[in-house]
């Protein structure tokens, strides 16, 4: 029983785990990497072993910043930490690393077991996690805010309307030079208003009444809502529907919101640059168990700086944006576990929306 765990038991034991496992000597120098820290670091097991451990595995001049193999060689006792590293996939990996003292028969520590653990995942989840619960916090504070601020904005709309009836009474002068000031409270009070509308509907955007719907039809009856202003904008939508009828359980009203979303900002851009030929053309497809829509314009496409940042909350290049709609638009197709993607260069910009064909009550 006395030679039970020899050199080569040892290795056998270290080369099951799936986590990469290196042992160290106490001069720091490698004496030992199992298949997973080969993999890994993308290292020749044969140069790296003999070579210092913060060289070899990671490229450091001297000693890495997160060491405790000094302290485990003299205490003799394990120590744990944890360190970020930016990895082959250009995210920063968070790492719990665990060093262990192997002691010979004098007592002394001779060699440190260096176990390297992947917490990435949990670490996401946890951020994730307090990511939500502040939103969730901030869309509770936000709703009520909005009740609060559209009670005085309703009375100021108001007291408006009774200025510009007491305009009248005043030579036709002064009385535009005051109607001017009017209007102008009256454009920034009913902007105010929308914003405050806005934030109410991202508080329920998550949150949906299910029920059977068609949803070409959802999609025609936003392409109708919209075609007057679509003329005026000098845009031509062309709607291309394969099916007649595509039935799942969905929140026909949010999606039209966030449709109708999408679609105003196309006619805005296209509007804005004055596009010659503008055209918006919405497409609908059945894929599997899958329904797919594209909205596709013809405008100068979305600088590329910005791209990263078009579903940010409160992001906006609109001189009276809000910075809301296509963050609210994103919540609602994420809602019905689907999704919406896009890509923009100089010539177009292709919105596509990808919906699960939940299951109908048909």
């Amino acid at each position: 029983m006395a030679d039970f765990f020899s050199r080569n038991h040892f290795r056998s034991f270290l080369e099951a785990f799936d986590d990469p496992v290196w042992v160290v000597n106490r001069a720091f120098r490698l004496v030992y990497m199992n298949p997973a820290a080969i993999k890994k670091f993308s290292l020749n097991a044969d140069h790296a072993v003999g070579k210092y451990c913060h060289q070899a595995l990671f490229e450091n001049s001297s000693h890495c910043p997160f060491c405790s193999l000094e302290q485990v060689f003299s205490s003799g006792e394990a120590k744990n930490t944890n360190f970020t590293l930016l990895d082959t996939d250009g995210r920063n990996h968070v790492y719990a690393l665990g060093n262990y003292p192997c002691s010979g028969v004098n007592g002394e520590v001779d060699y440190v077991v260096a176990v390297c653990v992947d917490k990435s995942e949990g670490a996401d989840l946890f951020a994730e996690i307090s990511r939500l619960q502040g939103l969730a916090a901030m869309g509770e504070y936000s709703a009520e805010l909005s009740h609060e601020i559209r009670n005085p904005l309703n009375s100021i709309e108001i007291q408006m309307s009774l200025l510009q009836r007491m305009a009248a009474r005043l030579p036709s002068e002064e009385a535009a030079t005051f109607l001017k000031v009017v209007e102008v409270v009256r454009v920034e009070s009913r902007r105010l208003n929308s914003l405050a509308g806005d934030f109410l509907k991202i508080q329920k955007s998550r949150s949906l009444t299910l029920a059977d719907c068609d949803l070409f039809a959802v999609v025609r009856n936003v392409v109708e809502l919209l075609r007057e202003e679509a003329r005026e904008a000098h845009v031509d939508i062309r709607l291309r529907l394969e099916e007649e009828a595509v039935f799942l359980r969905a929140d026909s009203d949010k999606l039209q919101q966030a449709f109708m979303n999408l679609m105003k900002n196309a006619l805005e851009a296209l509007a804005e640059e004055e596009v010659e030929g503008a055209v918006l053309e919405v497409s609908g497809r059945l894929e599997n168990d899958r329904v797919v829509l594209t909205f596709a314009d013809n405008g100068s496409g979305i600088p590329f700086a910005q791209q990263a940042k078009i579903f940010d909350l409160f992001y906006t290049t609109k001189a009276c944006g809000t910075g809301i709609g296509l963050h609210l638009c994103r919540d609602v197709i994420r809602a019905h576990d689907g999704e919406i993607t896009f890509v923009s260069d100089e010539k177009s910009t292709v919105f596509t929306v990808v919906l699960p064909r939940m299951e109908s009550n048909e």
